[in-house]
């Protein structure tokens, strides 16, 4: 009977396949993507912005990995831990659940602390911005009916946008920021399920870790905002559209931007360096961006929303006339001027397998030396 017993609590293990796949983030356009190119002179990790990350992600019973040619992440649900490489520095770090728990609740205790020290001029922001700021929060996701081939597997297109918009109430002005996907979705991909099948057991090993009063408590918080709760519960209406395996996404973020080109990507060899603006255009673009930071400042957002060399800056008054319509070549000048991609991203999939993973990917090299966990230090 013992005998059964334990074969029966086994048997879902032994039924757990490896599967593995690679996935390549790269960016590739938008005015991040100049001024990497314009600063990487002085800056290595400004030169590596435009470099493609390839990862190789593996799956392999309770365990599973993210390994690049710089860092890779070890999730041991066995252990409920968490374990940092840097290949790099040849350092490692090993976080568990319940200390990365710990590490939040601090952090939440130390943010509160700080609260209660500016309560009173947090009190008045958040009047002011009441009063001054109407935010709102729009996703949209619908089928564009394009199909294509992509690493070997038919996909289908959804296209994603979100849009974050900032109103001065006082004014009439307002900001906004886009973010529009490309995501090219299949219905099944072989081994996929063994990826689904790890991350709700993860889920569960999270929830039960990290579940605390503090923890609860900031979601009721967040809870009580109906403005909140209505833009929440609108997304993820939304976002039932997107079930399926996303093997393809392009991402891009900034202003007006145009749907019929989402899917289209820039090539960065054709990019040129960003040139600092003279004086007087810099003066011109510091009177648009103004109304949109007032904005932005007023809803906590460092910098306000034009920030970003003129990305959500504001709309003219209603009661202005509108000047008149310029040439067709003008006109797509204009748009342009009024348009623009802070940063585009690409992102793939990659050479399905469910062959016998490389299980000495779950290792740290040997000679490599331990450190704290860059969440274990706020601990200390």
């Amino acid at each position: 009977m013992k005998k059964l017993i334990a074969g029966a609590l086994l048997a879902p293990a032994l039924l757990l396949a490896d599967f593995t796949y690679t996935e390549t983030t790269r960016m590739t356009g938008g005015a991040l993507m100049q001024m990497s190119r314009t600063l990487g002179v002085f800056s290595k990790d400004l030169r590596r912005v435009g470099e493609p990350v390839t990862s190789t992600v593996i799956v392999q019973g309770n365990r599973m990995a993210h390994v690049n040619d710089r860092t890779a992440q070890i999730w041991d649900l066995d252990k409920e831990s968490i374990t940092e490489i840097d290949f790099e520095k040849r350092t490692w770090s090993t976080i568990t659940f319940a200390q990365m728990r710990e590490a939040m609740e601090k952090a939440m205790q130390r943010a509160q602390q700080r609260m209660k020290e500016t309560e009173g001029k947090r009190k008045e922001a958040e009047q002011n911005a009441e009063q001054k700021a109407e935010v709102n929060y729009k996703m949209d996701v619908k089928e564009t009916g394009k199909v294509q081939n992509i690493n070997g597997v038919n996909a289908h297109e959804v296209l994603m946008t979100m849009t974050f918009e900032a109103k001065d109430k006082q004014s009439g002005q307002s900001g906004q920021l886009e973010t529009m996907s490309s995501i090219w979705v299949t219905d099944s991909v072989p081994g996929y399920q063994e990826l689904l099948d790890f991350q709700k057991r993860l889920a569960v090993k999270m929830a039960n870790a990290l579940a605390s009063p503090a923890m609860a408590g900031q979601a009721m918080m967040m809870a009580a905002n109906p403005q909140f709760m209505s833009s929440m519960q609108k997304m993820a209406k939304e976002a039932e559209k997107l079930k399926g395996i996303h093997v393809k996404q392009i991402t891009k973020m900034g202003t007006n931007l145009d749907p019929a080109k989402a899917s289209e990507v820039t090539d960065p060899a054709t990019m040129q360096q960003a040139e600092g603006p003279s004086v007087k255009e810099a003066a011109g673009q510091a009177a648009t961006d103004s109304a949109a930071n007032r904005i932005g400042r007023s809803i906590g957002i460092p910098g306000g929303l034009g920030g970003f060399g003129g990305f959500g800056r504001r709309k003219k008054k209603q009661e202005e006339p509108p000047p008149p319509p310029p040439p067709a070549q003008e006109n797509q000048q204009a748009a342009a001027a009024n348009s623009g991609v802070l940063m585009e991203m690409v992102m793939e999939m990659n050479n399905f397998s469910t062959a016998p993973a490389d299980g000495s990917k779950f290792s740290v090299p040997a000679g490599f030396k331990q450190v704290d966990h860059p969440m274990m230090r706020s601990l200390q």
